[in-house]
């Protein structure tokens, strides 16, 4: 004779089948996650966040003395770590320029020469779609035959991050070997009256050489100043160089190589 269930019995029986249910609903659910779903919240850089390199205001700096006239400008941006950058910069021009004139005050100088002395600091922007140049050009006159012109360059990512000639290629500072032919190449097309050697010494693939650039989608321009490839007279000397004169080691990060 078969004996009735419990009611215990049943109750045990409906809480592990309601368990079982439940596991196999909840692996199901699981299952479907996506990683999408998963990182949903991780933050994303906004437009805002973008360009800390973007100037807010300018700076001058100005002092004047019976021996010299200095002026000199540069930017305030959204970083201040950037900012330093350009405030050391003209600090540091202020005071070489006051230690390479103290000559002036000395009872001997010529105060004719003393009161022409100047110093003057000026800087212009260009931004690409993936870098922020900032050109700074320091003319100076020092005494002697003539003054003195000196290029400074700094280039940033948009996330802000100084980009230095070693970025700018896969191999770093070894890329300029690469390119060190081509830029010597151009020069000696544009100055055929200056001597060689100018250019050759002046286009070496060293650091020194190659400090100053500023960075477009595409290629990439050099700066020499007067006297590094060529005589004064000839000033300012730019050269500018394509990706494709070399695209098998040009930073993904920063160039275009379509």
């Amino acid at each position: 004779m078969n004996r009735p269930v419990s009611k215990t019995v049943l109750i045990i029986l409906l809480v592990v089948v309601l368990a079982v249910i439940g596991f196999f609903v909840y692996s199901h659910r699981a299952a479907k996650v996506t990683p999408t779903q998963v990182t949903e919240n991780v933050p994303t850089p906004t437009p805002s966040q973008q360009w800390p390199s973007t100037k807010i205001k300018d700076a001058t700096v100005k002092d004047n003395t019976s021996y010299y006239t200095i002026s000199a400008t540069y930017p305030i941006v959204k970083d201040t770590v950037i900012s330093g950058y350009f405030k050391k910069y003209v600090d540091d021009s202020v005071a070489g320029f006051k230690s390479d004139t103290s000559w002036a005050t000395s009872d001997s100088a010529d105060s004719a020469a003393a009161g022409q002395l100047t110093l003057n600091i000026t800087y212009t922007e260009q931004k690409t779609d993936n870098a922020d140049n900032y050109i700074f050009s320091n003319s100076s006159y020092e005494g002697g035959a003539h003054g003195l012109t000196a290029t400074q360059t700094f280039t940033f990512s948009p996330t802000g991050q100084l980009i230095s000639l070693s970025n700018l290629f896969t191999n770093g500072l070894a890329g300029l070997q690469t390119i060190a032919p081509y830029v010597a190449s151009q020069l000696k097309s544009t100055l055929p009256s200056t001597d060689q050697d100018f250019v050759a010494d002046g286009t070496s693939p060293t650091a020194e050489n190659y400090a100053n650039f500023t960075v477009q989608d595409d290629s990439v321009t050099f700066y020499f100043d007067p006297y590094q490839v060529a005589p004064y007279s000839d000033g300012l000397q730019k050269v500018t160089v394509p990706v494709s004169a070399f695209k098998s080691i040009a930073s993904l990060d920063i160039f275009s190589t379509k």
